[in-house]
């Protein structure tokens, strides 16, 4: 996908400063260089964020400084100029400028994060069934274009979804950088990721369908077991015959439901209902038995006091006969002797009645006695042994009956669709044959993939120790391993930064090279490389190897421009003097320099 950038402009916050602007040439080595803390590798991020990024990486001092960001670039000859508001307060701004022709004196709001998302994503190629169906948007591509400091001399690590984390989730990045890896250098097409997708959601459906038949043969089989314990306990209780055996839990519901009705027969039957209103009868008349011998036992005790009662006035009745001639008696308390002699006589005449409970009461109670016992007798003649073992298994029936109802609720096995899940599984099949295709494109690619890094890393020698190694993909690890000559297994550790900056030079030189090989890769043809010479800060005689890296990328630039006629544009920023690259390397050009006081915002800005 042809992609340049042409332009990063500054508008500053204080206005006595003019915008600031920097401009890069197509098919070119682009390089900003300069001492550190002059806001080099703050050109990327500025890019990022124009790109509607929802991080904001750029430093505090700078978009402090800073009004507005913007970016020329072109999609495919098309122009388009973005600008977008500082952030503030480490929030990405909404606040965006879009249009086809130029740059405004001052950019102001006429766009939104969506409506340039939209556009770049339509000019990348990014369909609309991409992003709804397997949210994949250009962004997710732009990790392939960034060579960064944080893995430029990595050991492991290639590609810096760090930088891109809102992308690649730190849970599950590598799934994704292997989908995407895949479908931007044709391993897989968009039908393939549809065809993943769809067996994806058919292997999901009989995973979850089986899983049920699963549970319901667990259900099954305990249902079954409950239905066989109900059948011996209905055995034990004489219900059914010892010898009667069933195959199925259906035969085993049907015949402890058939005689479970007979429950009701006894129920409803006239002898019960006779024996149900005579057993009422007996229990009123107990009811009345009970209330009058609490009566008889009251008037009993009501006797016992009297008698108790004239034996404590016993006394005193005695001193006022025997002593009246001996002892003057004032006039009251005469008058209360005589009340007490007069009380005595009384309770004497009620404690002389022999029969305290009147004869009458003591018939009714014979009488009551009596019908209680006739109704005994008659309940006994009507209850003969087979009623009463009836009526025993009515109880046990009805405990039965409540466990079969119990046992059949907690049954509830899952529907099954067996045609569905037949079909599904056929369709896994065929899904999976069409996919076969896919491991053999897979390693042709691969191999093709190899075969461009391994060019470039023939074409300097820039690890001499290891002339003559194999270079290699490890898609399953998503990094580059060396083989020795005729051997199977990579070597480990391959020893200083500077190998490692090299081998993260060949993997995406040789990326790029071979992408353009590809209908549609979905990434755009450029590149941003921070500070190759990051393992040389130390200096010795490795620093002699930067030369080489500068030389590999202009030969890079030849090959593509210069022998297959296809745009490309590199951007870096060093810390290497111009001297590396001015009037030797043909397709670099020095954008700026940051030295003597130059920066990409000026002192004074940073100071206030």
């Amino acid at each position: 996908m042809k992609f340049t950038l042409h332009e990063i402009k500054l508008w500053f916050k204080n206005k006595s400063f003019e915008p600031k602007a920097y401009y890069f040439l197509p098919n070119k080595v682009n390089v900003i260089t300069g001492d550190s803390n002059t806001g080099k590798s703050s050109f990327f991020n500025i890019i990022d964020y124009c790109l509607i990024s929802d991080q904001v990486k750029i430093a505090t001092p700078i978009t402090n400084a800073v009004e507005w960001f913007g970016i020329k670039i072109s999609i495919n000859n098309e122009n388009l100029f973005i600008a977008r508001k500082s952030a503030n307060n480490g929030a990405p701004s909404f606040d965006l400028f879009l249009d086809k022709t130029s740059f405004p004196e001052l950019p102001y709001k006429n766009s939104n994060p969506t409506e340039i998302i939209n556009l770049l994503n339509e000019a990348l190629d990014i369909t609309q069934e991409l992003k709804n169906d397997f949210n994949i948007s250009y962004r997710d591509f732009l990790l392939f274009n960034s060579l960064t400091e944080n893995i430029i001399a990595s050991q492991e690590v290639y590609f810096d979804t760090s930088y891109f984390e809102r992308e690649y989730p730190k849970g599950s990045y590598i799934d994704k950088l292997k989908k995407i890896f895949n479908l931007m250098t044709g391993i897989t097409t968009f039908e393939d990721l549809k065809t993943q997708s769809k067996l994806k959601k058919t292997q999901k459906y009989i995973e979850n369908t089986e899983e049920k038949k699963r549970k319901n043969d667990e259900n099954n089989v305990r249902y079954k077991e409950s239905l066989k314990k109900l059948l011996d306990e209905c055995k034990n209780n004489k219900l059914l015959d010892e010898s009667i055996s069933f195959d199925s839990a259906e035969e085993i519901v049907n015949i402890i439901e058939n005689i479970i009705p007979d429950v009701n027969n006894i129920e409803d039957s006239n002898v019960l209902q006779e024996i149900n209103r005579l057993k009422n009868r007996r229990s009123n008349l107990q009811n009345k038995l009970f209330l009058i011998r609490k009566y008889e036992k009251e008037c009993n005790n009501y006797h016992t006091s009297l008698i108790k009662l004239a034996d404590s006035i016993q006394p005193i009745n005695f001193l006022y006969r025997n002593l009246q001639d001996q002892i003057m008696y004032p006039l009251e308390a005469n008058e209360f002797l005589q009340n007490l002699e007069y009380s005595l006589k009384n309770i004497k005449n009620k404690t002389y009645i022999k029969n305290a409970i009147p004869d009458s009461i003591k018939s009714e109670i014979s009488f009551i006695q009596e019908q209680i016992k006739l109704i005994d007798e008659e309940i006994a003649q009507r209850s003969n042994v087979t009623l009463l073992e009836n009526r025993n298994n009515c109880f046990i029936l009805g405990e039965i009956k409540e466990k079969l109802e119990n046992i059949k609720k907690s049954y509830n096995p899952k529907t099954i669709n067996e045609k569905k899940l037949a079909g599904n599984k056929e369709l896994k099949q065929e899904l999976l044959d069409t996919l076969a295709s896919v491991k053999t494109v897979r390693q042709d690619i691969i191999n093709q993939i190899n075969s461009s890094i391994q060019s470039f890393y023939c074409l300097i020698n820039s690890i001499p120790v290891y002339k003559n190694y194999a270079i290699k993909f490890d898609l399953d690890e998503m990094s580059l391993r060396l083989y020795p000559p005729n051997d199977m297994f990579p070597i480990g550790n391959l020893g200083s930064k500077s190998n490692f900056m090299f081998m993260h030079l060949y993997l995406y030189l040789g990326l790029h090279a071979y992408l353009f090989s590809v209908v549609k890769s979905y990434v755009p043809q450029f590149l941003f490389i921070d500070q190759p010479s990051i393992p040389y800060y130390q200096g010795g005689n490795d620093d002699l190897k930067l030369t080489d890296a500068f030389h590999l990328l202009n030969e890079f630039i030849d090959l593509m421009v210069g022998e297959k006629k296809i745009d490309f544009q590199i951007f870096m920023v060093e810390h290497a003097s111009i001297d590396n690259w001015e009037n030797t390397l043909e397709h670099f050009h020095t954008v700026e320099e940051f030295i003597n006081g130059n920066a990409l915002i000026p002192q004074q800005l940073i100071k206030e």
